[in-house]
């Protein structure tokens, strides 16, 4: 299933600074990555998507920002995560 797309067209709608529920994974050393992340997308359908890989992180102030890979179908996409270290949220960022 699509991560946010529009069922009536092919442009993804991407909701920066929608809350997102992640799955992640976690090392001994206490580093962590998103593995599936799942949303709500505008007609209140659940979508939920598979993190290929990772292409990017980046350590910013109060937080770590993923930029992730997905399928939606067989093509290849990216979306932008942002994990708030004090609140524990996970953010789409634009």
């Amino acid at each position: 299933m699509p991560l946010i797309e529009n069922a009536n067209s092919n442009n993804p709608i991407i909701l920066s600074g929608l809350p997102v529920s992640v799955a992640a994974v976690y090392n001994a050393l206490g580093d962590f990555k998103p593995l599936y992340i799942c949303v709500v997308d505008l007609y209140n359908n659940t979508c939920k998507t598979k993190v290929e890989y990772i292409k990017d992180i980046n350590n910013i102030k109060g937080g770590v920002s993923f930029c992730c890979v997905y399928k939606s179908g067989d093509i290849l996409k990216e979306v932008m995560l942002l994990y708030h270290l004090n609140s524990h949220i996970w953010l789409i960022e634009s």
